[in-house]
């Protein structure tokens, strides 16, 4: 079911998936201060949805995102933005907050701002159409958020490059490099994307949700910190229903029906 109380996103949820698509295709999906507001806040409702276990970000029309709209937020001249605790303010650490797995169905151009959303995301489905700039340096901008996540995804060296130079790549280098999960005729994004959403909402999601929470974590911790870490995420799972579930489905040869609890 659609919500229609957005002004510049929908949301939708059809079984265990929720979709955000960001929906002002006549500027290819650009990001004014209504679109971060509701971003986060759509992110954080899919959070709190128990009944959710899966999320996709898509955009309507021929982009998936163009970028900040520089047209309604001009920066020549502007004062700098008073400091605000970006976890609670802004979209790309809130992307990482959210522990459910996040796929970014990209089904156009993607740019600057738009590759902060693309690259914050856990999986990467692209249409063969697709492009990618980060281009804050053409604006005078430096490479935000999607450098620091471009580092972790496919090297420093490589990450140097796109980030410096701010060229246009393509989903088949994406795919190349190794960021781009899949590359699709342009039809088949969205239903690619549902089709992945679908293979995760077939695994425990509380697990799931740990082992994001692991991998976003693992790069700030000591080898000896991260097994404390895996013990005590392992001791949480040894107390759920689904791990009872997962047993007694392989010992009877079916497939598991987890519940998240």
């Amino acid at each position: 079911m659609t919500d229609p109380g957005y002004e510049t996103l929908l949301y939708d949820v059809d079984g265990r998936v929720a979709t955000i698509t960001l929906n002002r295709p006549e500027v290819l999906n650009a990001i004014n201060d209504p679109m971060r507001r509701e971003l986060v806040a759509a992110l954080r409702r899919s959070e709190a949805d128990d009944g959710v276990w899966v999320v996709i970000i898509t955009g309507a029309g021929r982009g998936f995102c163009s970028g900040a709209d520089l047209r309604e937020r001009p920066m020549e001249g502007a004062r700098p933005a008073p400091q605000v605790s970006p976890a609670r303010d802004a979209y790309p650490p809130v992307l990482r907050e959210v522990t459910k797995p996040i796929i970014a169905a990209i089904n156009g151009a993607t740019r600057g701002a738009g590759c902060n959303i693309a690259f914050g995301c856990d999986f990467r489905v692209a249409s063969e159409s697709a492009t990618f700039a980060v281009n804050f340096v053409e604006r005078g901008l430096m490479g935000e958020s999607a450098a620091y996540y471009l580092d972790r995804l496919v090297g420093r060296h490589r990450a140097t490059e796109v980030a410096l130079l701010g060229e246009v790549f393509s989903a088949r280098d994406g795919q190349r490099w190794g960021f781009i999960n899949a590359v699709v005729p342009p039809e088949e994004v969205l239903p690619a994307a549902r089709d992945l959403a679908g293979r995760l909402c077939a695994r425990a999601p509380l697990a799931l949700r740990l082992t994001k929470k692991a991998l976003d974590r693992g790069h700030f911790l000591t080898p000896q910190e991260y097994i404390a870490m895996q013990n005590a995420m392992t001791a949480q799972l040894r107390g759920t229903s689904d791990l009872g579930e997962a047993m007694r489905a392989f010992r009877e040869k079916r497939p598991p029906q987890f519940e998240g609890r």
